[in-house]
C-alpha cells in the first residue's frame, strides 16, 4: 500500500510540476528569386519599392602626400636668378605705378629687373610723419648667370629715380636669397621618372585615404566592387632638380565609397517577394550575390546587377499559438497545428513521456520551433 501511494505521488507531482511539451512545426516553402538591377542613392531616407532603391552612404576622404625622387636627365640652360622683394613707398601718400623691366640696383651696382607692373600704394601720413606702405614684388636679374645669386639684399633702388627725392623714397629688400642664376648643365626629370614618381604619389594617397575610411566605415555596411572611386584633385611636378638632384611631385587625391546597409536589401526583397507572391511571407533563407557596381558620384548613387536566391514560409505567431494550445489535449492539439497556414508536417513530444498526455497549462513550459 506504501508503494502505491508513493507511486501515485510522484505520479501526481510529476504531472503538476515538470510537464513540458516541445512541438517542432516544418512550414511549407516556396522559392523566389530577385536578378535584376538595384539602386543605391544617398539621396533617399528609406527603401523605395517602386523604384528599387535603397538609402545608401557616401563617405568621402581628402589626402595628399610630397614625395622626392631621382632626375636622370640632363641639359644645358643658362637661367637668370629671381627672387621676392618687398618694395615701399616712402615718399608721399600718391600712389606710384611702376611698369615692367623697372630697374632696381644692389648696393655692388647689380641690376635686377620688374618681373611685371604694379602700382605701389600710397604712403600713411600720420601727425606729418610718412608712414612707409609696400608691396611684395619678383625681381629678375638682367643677366644670366650665377653672378647675381646672393643672399638677403639689404637695399634695392630705382635708378630711373635718382636726382629726384624719390630715389630715397622708393626702395626694396629682399625677403629671402636671390638664386636661380645659372649656365651650364643641370638635371632635371624625364617622362618616365615622373610617370613613376606619380604612380608612387598616388599609390600613397590612396592607400592613406582608404586606411582612414577603413577605421570609419561602421561594420554593418557593404563594400562591392566597384563602390569606390578616387580622383586626383590637385598635383605640382617640379620639373627641375635641385642641388642633390632630386625633383618633387605632389598629389592630392580624394576616395568617395557608396556603401550600404546589407538589411536593407533582404527588406527589399521581402516586400519585393511579398508582392510578387501576393501574399504574407517570411524569408526563411536565402543566397546574395552582387555584381560591379557603376558609381555615378555626381549624383551620389550607385546601380548594380543583384542575384537575390530566396526561400520564404508563412509567419507563424509562435506567442499566440502557445496560448491557443494552453491546456490541450492530443486531439486540439492537432487541430490547432493543423490550423496553421501552410504547415507541411509537425511533431510533438511530450515529458515526462509516462505521465503527460496534454499541453502544459503553463505557457512557459511550451516550446515551440518553427523550422
Amino acid at each position: 500500500i506504501i508503494l502505491v501511494l508513493i507511486g501515485s505521488t510522484s505520479a501526481y507531482v510529476l504531472a503538476e510540476t515538470l510537464p513540458r511539451a516541445t512541438i517542432k512545426i516544418v512550414t511549407k516553402k516556396i522559392e523566389w528569386s530577385y536578378i535584376d538591377s538595384m539602386v543605391v542613392s544617398k539621396q533617399i531616407a528609406s527603401i523605395d519599392s517602386t523604384g528599387k532603391q535603397i538609402p545608401g552612404e557616401l563617405f568621402l576622404e581628402r589626402k595628399n602626400t610630397t614625395i622626392r625622387a631621382e632626375a636622370n636627365g640632363r641639359k644645358y640652360v643658362e637661367k637668370k636668378a629671381r627672387g621676392k622683394v618687398i618694395i615701399y613707398n616712402a615718399y608721399s601718400s600718391t600712389p606710384q605705378r611702376l611698369a615692367v623691366n623697372t630697374r632696381f640696383t644692389t648696393p655692388d651696382g647689380k641690376i635686377f629687373l620688374l618681373e611685371k607692373t604694379l602700382t605701389v600704394p600710397g604712403a600713411k601720413i600720420e601727425e606729418g610723419r610718412i608712414l612707409p606702405s609696400s608691396i611684395e614684388a619678383t625681381l629678375v636679374a638682367s643677366i644670366t648667370g650665377a653672378e647675381y645669386n646672393s643672399e638677403k639684399v639689404s637695399t634695392f633702388r630705382i635708378p630711373g629715380f635718382l636726382g629726384t627725392s624719390k630715389y630715397q623714397g622708393f626702395y626694396a629688400t629682399s625677403e629671402g636669397p636671390i638664386t636661380g642664376g645659372l649656365v651650364g648643365e643641370i638635371k632635371f626629370p624625364t617622362e618616365e621618372n615622373i610617370r613613376k614618381a606619380k604612380e608612387t604619389a598616388i599609390k600613397e594617397v590612396r592607400n592613406a585615404a582608404e586606411a582612414f575610411l577603413a577605421l570609419q566605415i561602421p561594420q554593418n555596411f557593404k563594400i562591392i566592387e566597384g563602390s569606390k572611386q578616387f580622383t586626383i584633385t590637385k598635383e605640382e611636378i617640379g620639373l627641375e632638380a635641385d642641388s642633390q638632384g632630386m625633383f618633387t611631385v605632389f598629389e592630392e587625391g580624394e576616395l568617395a565609397i557608396m556603401a550600404f546597409r546589407e538589411e536593407d536589401i533582404t527588406a527589399l526583397m521581402k516586400i519585393l517577394g511579398i508582392q510578387n507572391l501576393q501574399d504574407e511571407y517570411a524569408i526563411a533563407r536565402y543566397t546574395v550575390e552582387y555584381g560591379a557596381g557603376r558609381f555615378d558620384v555626381k549624383n551620389d548613387k550607385m546601380s548594380f546587377a543583384l542575384n537575390f536566391q530566396g526561400v520564404f514560409q508563412k509567419p507563424i505567431d509562435k506567442e499566440g499559438f502557445v496560448q491557443t494550445v494552453r491546456g490541450n489535449n492530443e486531439q486540439e492539439l492537432e487541430k490547432a497545428i493543423n490550423a496553421l497556414p501552410n504547415v507541411e508536417r509537425a511533431t510533438v513530444s511530450f515529458w515526462p513521456k509516462l505521465f503527460v498526455r496534454s499541453v502544459p497549462k503553463d505557457a512557459h513550459r511550451i516550446t515551440v520551433e518553427v523550422e
